[in-house]
């Protein structure tokens, strides 16, 4: 079987295709061409129609400059409680009835003051009755002292015994020691109706009182309880390395409801407590009107750090990398201010400013408030400084 071969179309044909082909290729790039210049044109001239935009304003911002230091102070704050220089609760060192009471709950006596006495009744009876006695043994050493001087005479003149004499010289000797033994008995007794009394040891107020009048005590019962009038104290504990920068010359002050209190150094008890590894300080208020005894304040203490920073606001504060925060400051770049940026360091904050070091110089203007507005490198416009 044999093939049929396929008729060739002819060479000049198939050129004109292509030619064809060919021609309406670029007349639609011209086309495309064409257009692109034309809308190209349209927009230049909308373009040049529209007003020029004007200059954006600089932000205005407020200032404030740093002032380097070589330190600042801490505000350390330590709990403590007032309390009264003396405390004393009074009893009678033998027992008795209580005749009287001259002072109430209250009360504020004087040192000195009788504030309650016994009923002495039989004490002083017994002192009569030694008083009695003395007098007896006076008239009968009266009596043998004349008559050892009378027998002394008649031995001298031959009549009496170196014996009568002796008897009569021992006797008298005998009765001196019987009043001398009656007066100790005297002093006792003088005694006795002294320790009857209860006298103020100082300046007090009373805070309790125990028992009343018509009460039966016993020796060492308590029967009053005195607050010395004045002289309070504040008692603290502090730790050692603290205790060491203390002074007799310096001030201080404790903190009571929001009030402040002078104060200055009274002594440093030697022992360190086991508990609390401190050591108590007492401290001497300088003033009236205190608080109530055993409140509960604050000691304020003021201590230097010598490190060289400035104090800024922490509002003018931004978080850095590592740690670290950074400052927006100012610089006067041909004629107009830049906002740039200074990396600080946190040393002491008081909870509305904070004591930072950094790369910063003395004078140098930063931005108080608000500096996440800016960027660095941003031009700004100075309204005034702060402070």
């Amino acid at each position: 079987m044999t093939a049929t071969a396929t008729p060739q179309k002819p060479l000049w044909r198939r050129i004109l295709r292509q030619g064809a082909t060919l021609v309406f290729t670029l007349l639609a790039i011209a086309a495309a061409i064409g257009l692109m210049i034309f809308g190209q044109s349209v927009l230049a001239e909308r373009a040049a129609d529209v007003d020029a935009p004007q200059a954006t304003t600089p932000l205005r911002v407020t200032a404030d400059r740093l002032t380097v230091e070589d330190g600042y102070a801490v505000a350390r704050k330590f709990p403590g409680q007032i309390q009264a220089a003396q405390r004393t609760t009074m009893a009678f060192e033998q027992g008795g009835t209580v005749a009287s009471l001259a002072v109430d709950e209250g009360d504020t006596v004087e040192a000195g003051a009788l504030v309650a006495r016994l009923d002495t009744r039989l004490i002083e009876a017994e002192r009569t009755r030694l008083l009695a006695a003395r007098r007896a043994l006076e008239a009968q050493t009266e009596l043998a002292r004349r008559t050892t001087d009378r027998q002394t005479e008649l031995r001298e003149r031959g009549f009496a015994s170196n014996q009568a004499v002796d008897d009569v010289a021992l006797r008298l000797a005998e009765l001196e020691a019987r009043i001398a033994e009656i007066d100790a008995s005297l002093v006792s007794v003088a005694i006795q109706l002294e320790k009857s009394e209860l006298r103020a040891p100082f300046d007090a107020t009373i805070s309790t009182r125990a028992v009343d009048t018509g009460a039966t005590v016993g020796a060492g019962q308590a029967i009053l309880s005195l607050v010395e009038t004045g002289g309070q104290q504040f008692r603290v504990g502090l730790a050692p390395d603290i205790v060491s920068t203390l002074s007799q010359t310096d001030s201080y002050e404790a903190v009571f409801a929001g009030r402040h209190y002078p104060l200055t150094l009274h002594s440093v008890l030697p022992e360190l407590d086991g508990a609390t590894r401190t050591r108590t300080v007492l401290l001497d208020f300088a003033g009236d009107d205190l608080p109530p005894l055993r409140e509960t304040g604050t000691l304020v203490l003021r201590q230097s750090v010598s490190e060289r920073g400035a104090w800024v606001p922490l509002s003018a504060l931004q978080d850095a990398p590592r740690g670290l925060w950074q400052l927006m400051t100012l610089a006067e770049d041909a004629e107009r201010l830049t906002v740039g940026i200074e990396a600080v360091e946190v040393l002491f904050s008081d909870g509305a400013r904070a004591y930072v070091r950094g790369t910063f110089a003395d004078g140098a203007r930063f931005i108080p408030d608000g500096p996440h507005r800016v960027v660095a490198g941003q031009a700004v416009q100075l309204t005034g400084e702060a402070g």
